[in-house]
């Protein structure tokens, strides 16, 4: 992609630097910072927090009771009717 950006000129001094030291091109080394600076943003703790939000389903399979039955009926089938 082709397209013009204004940089500030402390960037622009720090860019140049970099291309120097390692006998890059301005495009390389553009395209490098903006690699790793993306690479950050989307570092670890961003994608934990994409990872916590996220749910699975699972199929559990079919229903343990035939109908919508209470707590109480539920730990009554469960643990019988001691359960109190």
């Amino acid at each position: 992609m082709r397209t013009t950006v204004t940089i500030e000129d402390s960037l622009a001094v720090r860019i140049e630097g970099l291309r120097a030291e390692r006998h890059m091109t301005f495009k390389e080394a553009i395209n490098e910072i903006l690699s790793i600076g993306l690479d950050a943003y989307d570092g670890p703790d961003r994608r934990q927090e994409q990872d916590r939000a996220r749910t699975i389903p699972r199929d559990l399979g079919g229903e343990l009771l035939p109908y919508q039955a209470s707590t109480a009926e539920m730990l009554a089938l469960a643990e019988g009717e001691d359960h109190k």
